[in-house]
């Protein structure tokens, strides 16, 4: 048998890396991580709820949701950052800061990156094999201890407002509070008409703007904004702003 025949005969095919929650068997307890200022380290719990072993390797990263352990540019140190999970088990994984000094006034972002390696199948040895990797990606929201207002307190601290252009509406979310507003949803609600609005997630003490093309919505009063964040737990708070409608 050529080389290249044994070459083709044991090739690995590595799927590109899936960032859905959903499809892993090896979870993380919360779905994101508060990393208080004066914390020494942080413990994260991942779970295997495979019946077979996984190989797990994490990293962080600071705004690259393509990184990989190679190129890291986060300022946290994993320990371990990699390792086996056996089934039905779990792994506890610390959190170290290593950066500079942040921000006293508001969170900073980053990024916590874990990836699931899952074993070749011994009984189908010496034939192709198709191995697939699944990346999960959850914020880590670090939080100065300076700060005095409660994050349970966000969604008073947000504002909207309406601009008109040529493609349609925009809607201005501005977020005065000192912590990330990550919403899940946003509905525009102008008497019998609903808009959908696509926020994600909007800085402390910032503003973003939401394009929507829609130039058949008019904005008459009484207009409103209906929203849901996601609190530090991964629950859900219901929010509601009222538009001045000149």
């Amino acid at each position: 048998m050529t080389i290249s025949a044994l070459l083709i005969r044991y090739l690995v095919f590595l799927l590109i890396t899936c960032s859905i929650t959903a499809n892993a068997s090896v979870v993380m307890t919360n779905t994101r991580v508060i990393y208080p200022s004066d914390a020494q380290e942080r413990t994260i719990q991942l779970t295997n709820n495979d019946d077979f072993p996984n190989v797990v390797q994490v990293w962080t990263d600071i705004n690259n949701s393509d990184s990989t352990p190679d190129n890291a540019d986060g300022p946290f140190l994993a320990l371990p950052s990699i390792f086996r999970i056996e089934p039905k088990r779990g792994q506890m994984v610390r959190l170290v800061y290593t950066g500079t000094e942040l921000p006293k006034d508001r969170e900073s972002v980053f990024y916590l990156n874990f990836l699931q390696i899952p074993p070749l199948s011994k009984s189908n040895a010496g034939q192709n094999q198709m191995l697939v990797m699944l990346k999960n990606r959850v914020k880590i929201f670090y939080r100065p201890i300076d700060i005095e207002s409660n994050s349970i307190d966000v969604s008073k601290k947000i504002n909207f407002d309406i601009k008109y252009d040529e493609m349609g509406i925009s809607l201005v979310v501005e977020n005065n509070s000192p912590f990330f507003a990550s919403f899940v949803n946003a509905k525009i609600i102008s008497g019998k008409q609903e808009l959908l609005a696509k926020i994600d997630m909007v800085e402390p003490k910032a503003k973003k703007v939401v394009n929507i093309k829609n130039q058949q919505f008019v904005i008459t009063a009484p207009t409103k904004i209906e929203y849901t964040l996601v609190d530090d737990y991964g629950g859900f708070i219901n929010g509601e702003f009222i538009l001045n409608v000149k």
